[in-house]
């Protein structure tokens, strides 16, 4: 149905500009006559037999704005009758349509917004009401769906995904809380899509075709984003369980990465006597211990698996950090251009809070075998893997990813030309089930113009800083626009429909999120 009406509507665009003049350039002609070729809905785009990466990453600027605002109309309208969080958020913002693409701005969500609900609601194991919080933010209709009793948010994880359409994933949650993401399957199918042309523009590997060990310095399996992706991923880029090796079986807990965070953010604060959740910790705290005394001996093995591959096409997929870490535990033992030329290496979500010793870029480069360390830049609340690095070290847009630059002090977004800098939002084409305009906590400086790799897309340089970091660790941006519609948005977050929560109580909870 979609293309079909948009397809009528660009006939009905095209009759009234010949109506309306008797001439056009030659060069006007053939633009429309290009932008009639991408007559299809951005998520469609990345589809492999549709569209190369190269394609998607030199479509004219004019063309892509424009097919980019006739979808983020449709989003718009849809996500207005049918997501509770963005109807109340553009009501209180005054939002009623999407004329340009700078309107999407005062409504895109802040990147805290998926964890505003109470920790009391995890610690008190009320699910059936946490479910009614993350209702706000999908299409779907979970709010009534019966629950089989979870005590853990992985139960509940895991019970959503079997009673509905969702296939929910969570952030890492370092600052204290978990990032709940609601996806649907139609969701994970659109990032499925982008995530394999995302791979091959970093790699030049055609995974629907080719196929080699994969390595993953990870978990076997979770709900995390980058756990998801690498155990949803792997096994089908090596072609079958036996040639997909990772170094920690068993799934990353959602509730143990919760109680991590948690912990870290209290001790940080010197509140960690006022964790609610601490006789959680206690009774599992058997089980942390065992895996954490395990892990060296399973790294170990995992590395020694990874090195006797020696001399052959491998491929690795994993944070940052990890990828360093194994250059430089190889190189620390005398491995040179460990792995056969056309292996694929993929990295991104930066150090963690790692320091590689000096010299690191080199050695790393030196056991690999390779000129460049491949990247890419994302985080959870963003589609296909995110954006795919070039030789020059730049980030380039997909055309489904609309990006933003806002004010840090005002909020106010800038203007879709030439250089600019200051907070990065996005609006993701590739949702279709949730919202997908989001405002991160990163500072970065975008480009409208040419690369010199030669890409025609939008780029980001590669340095990129937390605000929070910048600012002494506290957050205290304004949200594209009005503050004070934000603060009542959150409010209307918290919300609890069987349970009211007193004004102060609220008012506590909106202040730790802002300031998380």
């Amino acid at each position: 149905m979609y293309k079909k009406e948009i397809r009528n509507q660009m006939r009905l665009s095209k009759f009234l500009i010949y109506k309306g003049r008797k001439k056009m350039t030659i060069a006007t002609i053939r633009q429309e006559e290009k932008a009639s070729e991408w007559d299809t809905h951005p998520r469609e785009w990345p589809r492999r037999d549709l569209r190369s990466p190269d394609e998607c990453l030199n479509l004219d600027q004019t063309i892509t704005e424009e097919l980019q605002l006739k979808a983020a109309q449709e989003q718009f309208i849809k996500a207005y009758n049918e997501i509770a969080a963005v109807r109340d958020l553009a009501n209180r913002q005054g939002i009623s349509q999407i004329s340009t693409l700078n309107d999407l701005a005062p409504i895109l969500f802040h990147h805290t917004a998926y964890k505003s609900y109470p920790l009391s609601l995890i610690e008190k194991k009320k699910y059936s009401q946490l479910t009614k919080w993350l209702d706000k933010f999908t299409t779907l209709d979970i709010g009534d769906v019966k629950l089989d009793d979870p005590k853990t948010i992985d139960e509940w994880l895991d019970q959503l995904e079997e009673k509905t359409q969702l296939e929910p994933v969570h952030s890492s949650g370092t600052t204290g809380k978990l990032s709940i993401i609601p996806r649907s399957k139609i969701d994970m199918e659109n990032y499925v899509n982008a995530f394999y042309i995302f791979m091959e523009k970093i790699t030049s590997i055609d995974f629907h075709k080719e196929r080699m060990p994969v390595f993953v310095p990870g978990y076997q399996t979770g709900r995390q984003i980058a756990t998801k992706v690498f155990g949803t991923f792997g096994p089908k880029f090596a072609g079958s369980e036996e040639d997909y090796h990772y170094a920690y079986p068993g799934r990353l807990s959602a509730d143990f990465m919760s109680l991590a965070g948690r912990v870290k953010a209290a001790k940080a604060k010197g509140e960690l006597g006022k964790i609610q959740l601490i006789r959680s910790l206690v009774h599992n705290k058997g089980e942390l211990i065992k895996a954490q005394i395990q892990m060296p001996k399973l790294k170990e093995t995992f590395m020694e698996k990874f090195l006797s591959y020696k001399g052959k096409k491998i491929f690795f997929m994993g944070l940052q950090a990890d990828f360093i870490k194994s250059a430089i535990e190889g190189h620390d033992k005398g491995e040179r251009n460990v792995f056969a030329p056309g292996s694929g290496f993929v990295t991104g979500g930066g150090m963690k809070g790692y320091t590689p010793p000096e010299g690191w870029y080199q050695k790393t480069l030196e056991f690999y075998g390779i000129k460049s360390i491949p990247k890419g830049y994302g985080m959870t609340e963003m589609n296909g893997g995110g954006l795919p690095s070039c030789e020059c070290g730049n980030y380039h847009f997909f055309p489904w990813h609309i990006p933003f630059i806002l004010n840090p002090e005002t909020g106010e977004v800038a203007q879709r030309k030439g250089i600019q800098t200051g907070r990065f939002a996005f609006f993701d084409l590739l949702a279709e089930n949730y919202w997908g305009g989001f405002i991160t906590g990163d500072r970065v400086t975008i480009h409208y113009d040419q690369c010199e790799c030669g890409v025609k897309a939008a780029w980001l340089e590669s340095d990129i800083a937390r605000y929070s970091e910048l600012q002494g660790g506290d957050d205290k941006i304004s949200c594209a626009g009005v503050q004070g519609a934000y603060d009542d948005f959150i409010d209307f977050l918290m919300d609890e429909e069987e349970s009211e929560p007193s004004s102060s109580y609220k008012a506590v909870i909106t202040y730790a999120n802002r300031h998380e």
